[in-house]
């Protein structure tokens, strides 16, 4: 069956169905405007993902498509020290889409939302010409002092919540591939690669675990990195007025990360630095942490942005990372 078989007003009540009126809602999908009872610092973000931009139908499945819309907006969420809580849905699609297309997109979106604890609570619904777009508006609140970019002093030492590089490792893998995984199933053919590792960059690309960190109270600034380590830095810095110094011997490399980098014959540096779609916590701190990976330290801005390599040259870092209007694909 078609959407337009199935029409919009199906849709919608499938929506009403799966995703019901939960605390704080009053009033969820189905009238003019949800109801929404607030009380304390109101966190929002939007994310759109648009179709052979965000993810290409002939690599993902519908499946991953909605799991990953929901997690690159909580990420922001996290980011900034709050909880997630509300979310708006907006969906274009072309009048010719299967439903078992959005029966799959759907279960995705289900999935991601109650491991984060949201509740779907409006949107909207249009038919497009061609391409699909979705668009995630996440509203989330803040019980303690909101994290911004821009608290960074020199002196503070530089955290990752988790590697990075192994998404972008995912997606080369896949366009070599070359067709979709169903990942969330933990079906994978043999590659020549250890399933664990395969398994691992591949879930890090299409189910990304975006998780909060646990205790915020000593946090000068944060940011998720989700265009590229290096281009996240650079923003957190410009943001606080300061620079940074980090360290190449300290960025996490996983068994996964190089194995998978030697099969495809890159170089993990470059993903590990510049790669996105990583959704991690990049952070800062005064104190020292456990159970994160400490990669450097805040400097004066008159210092600049650079990293230490492995020969112990200075390399100064710019905005290295995913770009929209700048690159393609």
């Amino acid at each position: 069956m078609r959407l337009s078989q199935w029409g919009e007003l199906a849709l919608l009540e499938e929506l009403k169905r799966r995703f019901p009126a939960g605390r704080d809602v009053p009033i969820g999908i189905g009238d003019d405007t949800a109801v929404l009872n607030l009380t304390e610092n109101t966190l929002i973000t939007t994310d759109t993902f648009t179709e052979n931009i965000h993810f290409i139908r002939s690599l993902f499945t519908p499946f991953q498509i909605g799991y990953r819309l929901v997690a690159s907006s909580v990420s922001d969420i996290y980011a900034m020290g709050g909880r997630a809580g509300f979310m708006l849905l907006n969906m274009s699609m072309p009048s010719d889409t299967e439903k078992a297309f959005v029966d799959g997109f759907l279960d995705g979106l289900e999935t991601a939302i109650n491991e984060h604890g949201l509740c779907l609570v409006g949107g909207d619904v249009t038919a497009s010409e061609a391409l699909m777009t979705f668009t995630a508006t996440v509203l989330g609140v803040c019980t303690e002092r909101v994290i911004t970019r821009s608290g960074a002093t020199p002196g503070d030492f530089i955290y990752l919540s988790a590697p990075t590089g192994e998404a972008m490792a995912g997606l080369e893998l896949l366009k070599r591939i070359g067709f979709p995984l169903e990942v969330e199933k933990n079906s994978l053919p043999d590659i020549g690669l250890e399933r664990d590792h395969a398994l691992r960059v591949l879930k890090r690309l299409l189910l990304p675990e975006v998780h909060p960190l646990k205790d915020c109270s000593a946090l000068t600034a944060m940011i998720d990195v989700s265009d590229g380590l290096f281009i996240d830095l650079k923003r957190l810095c410009d943001a606080s007025g300061v620079g940074a110094r980090i360290y190449e011997e300290s960025l996490p490399l996983t068994d996964a990360l190089r194995e998978v980098t030697s099969y495809l014959g890159i170089e993990p540096y470059r993903l590990i630095t510049s790669g996105g779609e990583d959704y991690v916590l990049l952070f800062t701190s005064s104190s020292e942490l456990k159970g994160y990976y400490r990669i450097g330290e805040i400097v004066k801005e008159a210092e600049g942005v650079s990293v230490v390599r492995r020969d112990g040259s200075l390399e100064n870092i710019g905005y290295r990372g995913y770009e929209h209007f700048v690159h393609k694909g």
